[in-house]
């Protein structure tokens, strides 16, 4: 069982150009990702105005994802509900919304603009195939990585904004990839797909580096030459060989504990 996903490294808050439809559109994608904070005015933080221009910038994601026919996990949104606003992903089927993932652990930043804690995880079966969202600073908790083994997702997607760090090395940014993101999907068993965003976020600059990892190791990422750049991954992910890897590595700590 064969799925494409499609990772949009861009700016957030503006639509695709034409190209990068045309792009998308010849790729025929069964899985599209978008940054955290897609959308939202990247010029101004406020919170509730956030949230009030959310149904609008969702409106939109709604269309790409009917226009490409495909599943397109949203990056985030600011959500208000019961005075309270969170960190939202939702996610679209072919232009139908088929579920959300409010960010469990928001950064103290966004917890200083209002942000609150989500509960709980997602998971979704869409034809055949099973996802589950943490949203960017989710990862850094190992914890999460243990309840996604649980879950069995085939895929865990994680739309990301990561501000710059110019003084990091290649080396420690290949060292911080194997600590969070190949640590965790070893934990969990599961693809890894994490899109971020480039350019600039409510004055700060970001730095792209969406990647795609299997327990196996990294099958794609940005080169840290280009994570200032906007980007598009494309990646074929073997969901049976998945399956199967987990499969063996079952029987295989079933056979130690005996």
């Amino acid at each position: 069982m064969l799925r494409k996903a499609i990772i949009i490294q861009c700016q957030v808050g503006r639509q695709l150009s034409m190209e990068e439809n045309l792009f998308i559109f010849r790729q025929r994608p069964d899985f599209i990702i978008l940054p955290e904070y897609y959308n939202v005015d990247p010029t101004l933080r406020d919170t509730p105005l956030s949230a009030g221009q959310s149904g609008e910038y969702l409106k939109y994601c709604q269309v790409l994802s009917d226009r490409f026919d495909a599943v397109l996990i949203a990056g985030t949104a600011v959500e208000s509900d019961n005075d309270r606003f969170y960190n939202t992903s939702f996610v679209y089927n072919r232009g139908e919304m088929v579920g959300k993932c409010r960010k469990m652990h928001p950064t103290e930043n966004e917890i200083r603009h209002g942000i609150s804690p989500g509960t709980g995880f997602s998971l979704f079966e869409i034809d055949g195939v099973r996802i589950s969202i943490l949203i960017c600073a989710d990862v850094l908790h190992p914890k999460n990585f243990s309840r996604m083994a649980e879950l069995k997702p085939d895929i865990i997607f994680v739309p990301t904004t990561s501000p710059l760090k110019p003084d990091e090395t290649v080396r420690d940014k290949f060292s911080r990839d194997r600590g969070i993101f190949i640590a965790g999907t070893e934990t969990s068993c599961s693809y890894i797909v994490k899109c971020c965003a480039a350019g600039r976020l409510w004055g700060g600059n970001l730095q792209g580096r969406s990647l795609v990892a299997a327990p196996w190791g990294i099958l794609s990422r940005i080169s840290p030459e280009e994570e200032d750049r906007e980007r598009i991954l494309s990646v074929i992910l073997d969901i049976s060989e998945l399956r199967e890897f987990r499969r063996k590595r079952e029987i295989s700590l079933s056979s130690k504990q005996e």
